[in-house]
């Protein structure tokens, strides 16, 4: 009779499958479930009966079954779809995690738009970006660079009068001397904000790093547009006031109003290669010894060719080589650096073509921070939108450190 019940409750909980479309998991837990139920059941009648030889034996094999049940609905995975398709979505997900951006306003790259970069989901393209190299100016690696938690920086500066005077023993000390004057100079940042963008399934699916590209290209973009402000600037709204900006004289220090550069005549304002190769002997000469430890040339590119074709009588170059001439290596102009910024005015009447000084204590460039990135993927649905902006800042520093040469004739 105990056989015969054990026989009807191996039926009553007989794992079955109907089709292909029932859940595995859910068939697994509900067998479990009748399985531990039968358990209980039979333990009850056991304890009852006390039929331990026939029920230990009955027990162990449900106890058997209840364990691999239990083995198969613990493995890795089940009832949760295909591995490959759970890998693929976690390894988009860290992309998407990784990846960073930019602006709606700015046209996305596409894959439904081959000048786009509707190209770049194709298998069998360059998983590198060639970009078009363009000159950046050199002026944030010159100045002096500060970092700052505000949203301004300040700073003084000592016009450093002499009172000292000499007296005799027995003489009245005079009750005033002069005194060193502190001027305030003070520079503001200002925001500078790039949007590149793309689509979503640009970035699921491109072969290439297309995030890493929007953020590089956008901080290119940042470097080139504060390098134009830091020469040719006007400061309006905390932007940075350019070096060309400001007023200049050619009084010499000191003796010239504090706030302008002092110039040295080129001596015509079509300046022949005599008067320019006189000129800059002039100019390097007007710097004083304090600021020529690390003084360097700044000029454009047109302006550095003219400079490279002055000979004299004796067709002797006045910019040569100091040795042998290597190739890619720029040699000194009087025994200074030269800097190329694009920048820089062309050589015309009443331009100032070339300056020379320590740009290090003549320009000061303010950074609020560093570049920051956000990127939106809400604003617009299917697109990814990369915020990428910074705020800086910039103005001149020490009015002595740098002098310019002027084409003109005093």
């Amino acid at each position: 009779m105990l056989q015969t019940s054990m026989d009807a409750l191996r039926g009553s909980v007989a794992l079955t499958l109907k089709g292909e479309a029932d859940d595995p998991l859910a068939v697994v837990t509900k067998s479990l479930e009748e399985l531990q139920k039968a358990v209980d059941e039979r333990l009850k009648k056991v304890e009852e009966k006390d039929a331990k030889a026939a029920d230990d034996k009955e027990l162990k094999a449900l106890q058997e079954r209840l364990a691999d049940l239990e083995k198969k609905a613990n493995r890795p995975g089940a009832g949760s779809g295909n591995a490959d398709e759970r890998k693929e979505i976690e390894r988009k997900a860290l992309s998407h995690f990784l990846r960073t951006g930019s602006d709606v306003e700015v046209k996305a790259a596409a894959t439904d738009s081959a000048t786009d970069g509707g190209w770049m989901v194709l298998p069998t393209i360059d998983t590198s970006i060639r970009t078009l190299v363009t000159d950046l100016s050199p002026m944030r690696g010159l100045a002096e660079v500060v970092t700052i938690s505000t949203d301004k920086y300040e700073r003084f500066y000592s016009l450093g009068k002499r009172g000292a005077q000499w007296v005799v023993e027995r003489d009245d000390r005079p009750q005033d001397t002069a005194r060193p004057e502190l001027i305030k100079a003070s520079f503001g940042v200002a925001e500078m904000y790039a949007a590149p963008a793309t689509t979503r399934t640009l970035l699921d699916d491109a072969a290439i790093d297309v995030a890493s590209w929007l953020v590089n290209n956008a901080t290119h973009d940042f470097a080139e547009t504060e390098g134009e402000a830091f020469m040719t600037g006007t400061g309006a709204n905390n932007t940075p006031r350019g070096l060309l900006d400001y007023d200049t004289d050619s009084a010499k220090d000191f003796t010239r109003a504090w706030g302008k550069f002092q110039f040295v005549p080129a001596g015509a304002t079509a300046p022949t290669d005599a008067q320019f190769a006189a000129a800059l002997i002039k100019l390097v000469s007007t710097l004083r010894r304090p600021y020529k430890a690390n003084a360097r040339f700044l000029m454009n590119g047109a302006t550095a060719i003219r400079l490279r074709q002055i000979v004299d009588q004796n067709n002797r170059f006045l910019w040569a080589p100091t040795g042998n001439l290597i190739e890619g290596v720029d040699h000194p102009l009087l025994g200074y650096s030269v800097e190329i910024d694009d920048n820089m005015p062309d050589i015309g009447s009443g331009s100032l073509p070339i300056a020379f000084g320590d740009y290090k204590q003549g320009y000061v460039v303010v950074d609020r921070h560093g570049i920051r990135i956000n990127r939106d993927e809400l604003t617009q649905k299917g697109r990814i939108i990369f915020d990428v902006y910074k705020r800086v800042g910039g103005g001149a520093g020490d009015f002595n450190a740098i002098k310019f040469l002027k084409c003109s004739a005093s």
